[in-house]
């Protein structure tokens, strides 16, 4: 019995002695990688900066100027709409001229709701151009601020932003699960050199 079992076994040993030393390589090679380098790491608020540059103050007047000579536009139309609706009261019902009158007026509504959604479109997406105008220079600043100070990754510190009280649970979880920051130390912050930088370069003649 004693032989039997032994014969049993022996087997086993070639098959233990591979795991082993797959182990004892594994552990060699887990020993001899190369510690991380140091990364050096930055934050900016980007919001802050959007608000703070000269540039936004002077195209949004811009966009302003635009905004109200297409308005003036608008504006046109619906005093002519007006003007047909005191013709209509001073009109008999039922008349050629009053049916005229209120198939002129029906138009002149599509065109005022038309002009008017036009003008909305027209200003959001010029709006959304002068934010991807900015958003441009920022990053280009930020590359170059943090060439010159070293830093190897800057991140948009959404830490700043509250999280809202009296939401549902999904919103509040999803507010806390997409943040890319925690906690950043204020000497990391190149916000206000990012500011700095772009507004000395936008007036600068």
């Amino acid at each position: 019995m004693s032989n039997k079992s032994t014969r049993s076994i022996h087997p086993l040993i070639p098959a233990l002695g591979v795991l082993l030393a797959a182990f004892v390589w594994q552990a060699g090679a887990n020993s001899a990688r190369p510690p991380a380098q140091d990364t050096s790491v930055a934050t900016i608020d980007i919001v802050e900066v959007i608000d703070q540059l000269t540039e936004r103050t002077v195209r949004e007047a811009e966009l302003d100027a635009n905004k109200n000579a297409r308005q003036a536009q608008v504006d046109e139309v619906i005093g002519q709409l007006q003007t047909l609706q005191e013709d209509l009261k001073l009109l008999n019902r039922g008349t050629d001229e009053y049916k005229d009158k209120i198939r002129q007026a029906m138009e002149m509504q599509a065109v005022v709701k038309a002009r008017g959604d036009a003008l909305n479109q027209i200003l959001s997406i010029d709006r959304g151009d002068m934010i991807r105008d900015m958003y441009t220079k920022i990053t280009d600043a930020t590359s170059r601020i943090a060439d010159r100070e070293g830093y190897d990754t800057v991140l948009f510190d959404d830490s700043l932003f509250p999280i809202t009280e009296g939401i549902p649970f999904a919103d509040v979880y999803r507010s806390i699960v997409t943040r890319s920051v925690i906690y950043r130390h204020d000497s990391v912050d190149i916000t206000d050199q990012i500011i700095t930088l772009l507004n000395n370069e936008f007036t600068a003649p």
